[in-house]
């Protein structure tokens, strides 16, 4: 069997999907198909998919898998389904998230959908499929409607995940298809963080529009504890297998939503005890503003925490209370900042800017609470996904909001939908006021523009509302000062008007003196507005 990850080389759950077939004793090969960066999104080229259709028919598999993800890659994973179905031999099955909601959807392009958690079924699906047996009755499967169109109930949870192998890693049967090339080889080894999970649907908060509520109150209703922790001697297992087989590795990531929240009483003085003791490296987690503590976050840091990532998602109380269900003030999202700085924790905040509610509140508060949070700090700014299942999508849908292909940014070209989180993509005639708000937004999160000049702009906003595009230039520019060391002006003019950046392009004399003139400019203006900032504070 092969398994196909699409723009994410961590894939957790394609990687234990293949651990728990090759524990079977099936042959599974895992390819990861693209790879998402940040910066720069790289749309498959035809060689890319000849590569991969190539492998295939080289490999040969019985039933090939792939892992939907909504708001990116839905379009994308029915084309290369459709495509394995028609020119290899291979069976194809569609699962993860999207497929789980949108079972129907995806059974046009497939010929088994898997819903829930799919680590039993896919074992006996393979078997079934190498004994020559029916496919019909497999818990968590559907199938297609001329092929007995069965749609299978879920089973019950897996209770005890320590009964489930390591994920997949490091093995020799992985390949890579990126930049026209293929190669063999686990992309995970080629950076020195490893991805791991603590536990399942730990979560204990609804956001709206967060799709975990819809699995756990819908599709596993009844059927069993959504909340589950693997034994931290598990845990620890698996991260020193890992460092055997990649001795390059210096850092653990876990993907938990919320990591330790509701753990098993004493998993936390455990885990940290023993993280310190026997696996000694730096790690990452994400938490929540509402729920992070002083003593919480110095247990963590003597067993090694480095970094924290938390989603804040809006800076207006207002909008995350009526609109995205977060209870949580101003007041904690500041005191949980607080706390990560006195004990000098890297972090990073999320947030999502274009809310079509309140809006104008959501952008104007969540500038606001920027300019307040401790420096220095990453900044993810995020585009709003209308997932299908979660309760902000039924609203949106309910009071016309969005249309219906609009659910999952479907609409989109798959290029807008992975820049949707830059600045840069709201530059457009008919959203400047949303190109403003992101990049004085990413602005505000930079420790080296002086906060004074922001809140000039900010009071100048009717104006850059109309003409944001010098703001675009700022903000770009700042994100590869702080990238690089190096102000670019090329790539930053390139952001907000392409065509002048062209002609500078073709006058190299000219742009090297304007690249001259606006640094010496933006240097000059930094440091007359840093001293009256010192002097007002003065």
């Amino acid at each position: 069997m092969g398994l196909i990850a699409l723009y994410l080389s961590e894939s957790l759950a394609v990687r234990q999907l293949c651990a728990c077939l090759k524990a079977a004793g099936h042959r599974c090969f895992l390819v990861f198909f693209k790879e998402f960066r940040w910066e720069l999104f790289r749309p498959v080229t035809p060689r890319e998919e000849a590569l991969l259709f190539g492998l295939l028919r080289e490999l040969d598999p019985d039933l090939v898998g792939l892992s939907l993800t909504s708001s990116l890659v839905a379009d994308l994973a029915y084309k290369l389904a459709d495509n394995i179905r028609r020119h290899t031999r291979a069976k194809v099955i569609l699962g993860g998230a999207h497929s789980s909601v949108l079972p129907e959807e995806a059974l046009e392009h497939a010929d088994f959908v898997c819903r829930g958690e799919g680590e039993e079924a896919i074992v006996e699906l393979a078997d079934a499929i190498a004994c020559g047996r029916s496919t019909d009755s497999i818990p968590n499967l559907w199938t297609k409607p001329n092929e007995g169109g069965r749609r299978n109930e879920v089973r019950p949870l897996v209770e005890d995940l320590d009964s489930l192998p390591f994920a997949s890693f490091a093995e020799p049967d992985t390949y890579r298809i990126e930049d026209d090339r293929l190669d063999r080889g686990d992309p995970a080894t080629l950076i020195p963080i490893y991805h791991t999970t603590a536990s399942r649907m730990a979560c204990p908060f609804n956001c709206t529009f967060c799709g975990s509520p819809w699995l756990r109150r819908v599709l596993y209703a009844g059927k069993g504890q959504p909340r589950r922790y693997r034994s931290v001697d598990h845990i620890l297992s698996e991260i020193r297998q890992a460092r055997l087989r990649h001795p390059g590795m210096h850092f653990v990531q876990f993907w938990d939503e919320v990591f330790a929240v509701r753990a098993p009483e004493g998993w936390l003085d455990e885990f940290c005890a023993r993280f310190l003791r026997e696996i000694g490296l730096p790690f990452g987690i994400w938490s929540h503003p509402g729920l992070l503590t002083e003593a919480m976050i110095e247990q963590l840091k003597r067993a090694g925490l480095r970094k924290v990532v938390m989603g804040v998602e809006s800076g207006s109380q207002q909008v995350r209370r009526e609109v995205l269900n977060r209870g949580e003030t101003d007041a904690a999202v500041i005191r949980s900042a607080e706390i990560l700085r006195r004990h000098g924790i890297e972090v990073g905040y999320d947030f999502i800017v274009d809310i079509p509610w309140l809006s104008e509140e959501n952008c104007r508060g969540t500038f606001k609470l920027v300019m307040q949070l401790p420096q220095p700090f990453e900044i993810g700014i995020h585009s709003l996904s209308f997932l299908p299942g979660t309760e902000i999508t039924t609203r949106a849908l309910a009071e016309g909001k969005i249309r219906p292909e609009q659910v999952s940014r479907a609409d989109q070209p798959l290029i807008e939908r992975f820049e949707s989180h830059l600045w840069k993509s709201g530059l457009s005639a008919r959203d400047r006021a949303s190109a403003f708000w992101h990049s004085l937004i990413y602005l505000a999160a930079m420790p080296f523009v002086p906060k004074r000049l922001l809140w000039q702009v900010y009071r100048l906003g009717a104006l850059f509302k109309l003409f944001p595009q010098p703001l675009v230039v700022a903000a770009e520019a700042a994100r590869t000062w702080k990238d690089t060391g190096r102000f670019k002006l090329w790539q930053a003019l390139n952001a907000a008007s392409p065509g002048l950046a062209g002609f500078f392009a073709r006058h190299p004399s000219l742009g090297r003196a304007t690249n001259r003139a606006v640094r010496a400019t933006l240097r000059l203006g930094m440091s007359v507005c840093g001293g009256l900032h010192q002097s007002s504070r003065r």
